[in-house]
């Protein structure tokens, strides 16, 4: 079976998490497109205090988990497995570390509070260490959950091939890990290791794909195209994410944010959708029946690396990876460089920068939660609906997903979520 008819068979390690895509501000939902959502989706779209049934399965959680367990079989036994040679062994301990680290990761950003100076008593996510059913799962703190997030990825460094093979990258390496590592410590608040694990991953591997390259979408000659059977270089560690919906609209701020001659990214992440009369539509053509791919790449590790920078003080560097990252983007002959007069500046370009680049790719939501909380940026995510609209202040309760119900049930040591 080769690798494309892998992938499409088996979510394994390759697929991830969705919901995100419900809270944050990414997309719009409109009286047709309504009916294509699922009742947990709408849900989650009106913040609501329950967004599962009291037996229904949470899909993200029950991912990530499956993944974080098939992580701990592997690391439990693979080094007394028969076969293969201790190098082979060594990076498939690392490779699990990796998957474990990342699936964490996304955990304690749905279902815990974002990291701020109360880490080490805000409630994260259960850390299962073991492959027992009946292993105790206590929520362990926001604090110990990145802990563990960063013991594991800087474990597996020294058994990670460098750098990624188009078309197998949902296998880590250590550039990806290097990115991840950069991740976790920006939404610890810690520019600086944020930026020295940057700075090591775009050292290992840094390509970028011009989106000049690409070519009309023959059905949509308004859209650009990735080509059949496309293999994305930039994905150091690639996941993706359920379909939440078959429709999907653009919030037309989001929109509004693209130059629609110039940015390439505008052609080639959404479309004209004018077989039923919207103005635009989300168009994932990454991965045909995929949402948009999700996971570490080259693109957000400019974006991280910038960010840092821009918190550092650093505004000359931080708009330099920028305007790497829009030199691929933009059209030819057009003008595409940014620059800033201070850090500050720097840093709002930065942020609409990522928003830009990161659109539908599992970012936004994460993003809004901690700009509040390490910028005071006050943003209110506000949805609309044909009956009426839901907003959610910054640092809510309820920018916290509520654990699902079933699984309390299961472990009645696992706390919930105030809403």
């Amino acid at each position: 079976m080769d690798q494309t008819t892998a992938k499409e068979k088996s979510n394994g390690f390759f697929g991830t998490y969705g919901m995100d895509l419900m809270l944050d501000d990414d997309l719009s939902i409109n009286e047709f497109s309504q009916t294509y959502y699922k009742t947990n989706a709408l849900n989650a779209f009106r913040f609501a205090e329950n967004i599962y049934l009291e037996n229904e399965s949470d899909a993200d959680w029950e991912s990530m988990y499956n993944q974080v367990y098939t992580a701990n079989l592997v690391t439990a036994q693979v080094m007394n497995s028969s076969g293969g040679t201790t190098a082979e062994k060594q990076q498939l301990m690392a490779e699990a570390r990796v998957h474990r680290a990342y699936a964490y990761f996304i955990l304690v950003n749905l279902y815990g509070k974002q990291y701020s100076a109360t880490a080490t008593t805000d409630a994260g996510v259960p850390i299962r260490k073991g492959i027992d059913f009946e292993e105790q799962l206590p929520r362990a703190s926001v604090q110990q959950v990145y802990d563990y997030i960063s013991e594991d990825l800087l474990a597996a460094l020294p058994d990670l091939p460098v750098t990624p093979v188009v078309g197998l990258t949902n296998r880590p390496v250590r550039a990806g890990a290097y990115s991840l590592l950069a991740k976790t410590y920006l939404f610890r608040n810690d520019p600086a290791n944020a930026l020295l694990y940057a700075d090591s991953s775009l050292k290992a591997y840094s390509t970028l794909l011009n989106f000049n390259a690409l070519q009309p979408n023959p059905s949509f000659p308004e859209v650009l195209n990735y080509p059949q059977n496309f293999r994305n270089p930039e994905m150091l560690f690639e996941k993706s994410g359920p379909m939440i919906s078959p429709i999907v609209y653009t919030n037309t701020a989001l929109l509004s944010m693209y130059d629609p001659v110039a940015d390439l990214r505008f052609k080639t992440y959404f479309f004209n959708d004018k077989a039923f009369g919207q103005n635009f539509g989300y168009f994932s053509n990454e991965w045909s029946g995929r949402s948009a791919a999700k996971g570490i790449s080259v693109p957000e590790t400019y974006l991280i690396r910038a960010e840092a920078h821009a918190r550092l003080g650093h505004a000359a560097e931080a708009m330099q990876d920028i305007n790497t990252l829009r030199a691929n983007r933009y059209k030819l002959g057009t003008a595409y460089m940014l620059s800033a007069a201070d850090a500050a500046e720097a840093l709002s370009l930065v942020k609409a920068e990522r928003r830009r680049e990161m659109a539908f790719r599992g970012s936004r939501w994460f993003d809004i939660r901690r700009y509040n909380m390490f910028d005071n940026d006050n943003i209110t995510v506000t949805h609309a609906l044909p009956d009426g609209n839901f907003s959610l202040p910054p640092n809510s309760n309820r920018t916290v997903l509520p654990i699902g119900r079933k699984y309390i049930a299961m472990n009645p040591e696992i706390t919930q979520n105030p809403r």
